[in-house]
């Protein structure tokens, strides 16, 4: 059986490397992205599998475009595109501005959709096991107080899986979400190192701590694998349970 061809957009660090990791621990061979030059990533993930890197902005379609285009040259085939590449940079409402909301919807949205159909016209019409994942959040269904834009980007990444797999069903390609909790990463560690925060968050999350990346990386292999072949359409959240049980950031006072 042929090696999984993978492309992970925003995949040097965070959530985004812990899935190409996973993939790359299964034997996938690998095209990995940043919109900033990154060696470490790479070496880090060749020395599991084969592994290139591509530098693209994806907040354009042009960008994105690119990506997969170099991508599909890279490995000669793609069966799975991982759409991760994102950003939260919300701020108290009265404080938002158009330049946020246009940066959050081209990384959170907009790239995902313009990866997604330059991907489908790389699929072949007689290639089997076609998927797409686009990585959204807890905040696709739960609001949080001053993530307005986050979180809307996040409810159209819900929509946008739904509306995909419906799209998509009759080429035989599946589309899929994964949405994670509260996990650690660079974009959320300053958020989390407010005094108070992680000792609040432990205590409300049903497993009692908050996520790593490597939490999230099976799931994205799982959903791209023969094991999901019939699952389309579907958001599948990592978060230790905190949707089952009401949460706050803020510290107890």
């Amino acid at each position: 059986m042929a090696q999984p061809c993978v492309c992970v957009t925003g995949s040097t660090q965070g959530i985004g490397f812990a899935i190409a990791e996973a993939f790359a621990q299964q034997g996938a061979r690998l095209v990995i992205n940043s919109h900033l030059p990154n060696t470490e990533a790479v070496e880090r993930l060749s020395a599991l599998t084969e592994c290139h890197f591509v530098q693209a902005d994806l907040s354009t379609a042009k960008g994105a475009e690119m990506l997969i285009e170099a991508a599909h040259a890279k490995l000669g085939r793609l069966d799975t595109l991982v759409n991760n590449a994102g950003t939260f940079l919300d701020v108290p409402f009265d404080d938002l501005t158009e330049a946020i909301f246009d940066r959050t919807f081209d990384l959170n949205v907009k790239a995902y959709v313009f990866a997604s159909q330059a991907f489908v016209r790389k699929v072949a019409p007689d290639q089997q096991g076609a998927s797409i994942l686009c990585v959204g959040s807890t905040n696709s269904v739960m609001a949080e107080r001053h993530s307005v834009v986050y979180d809307a980007s996040k409810g159209a990444v819900l929509m946008l899986v739904r509306s995909l797999a419906v799209s998509l069903a009759g080429r035989g390609i599946r589309v899929n979400g994964i949405g994670p909790g509260i996990i650690e990463t660079p974009l959320t560690k300053r958020g989390l190192d407010v005094p108070g925060v992680r000792k609040s968050l432990n205590a409300q999350i049903p497993f009692g701590r908050i996520g790593q990346p490597d939490d999230v990386g099976g799931a994205a292999v799982f959903l791209a694998s023969p094991a999901a072949g019939y699952i389309t359409g579907q958001m599948l959240f990592v978060d230790g349970g905190i949707l089952a049980i009401q949460k706050t950031w803020e510290p107890p006072v």
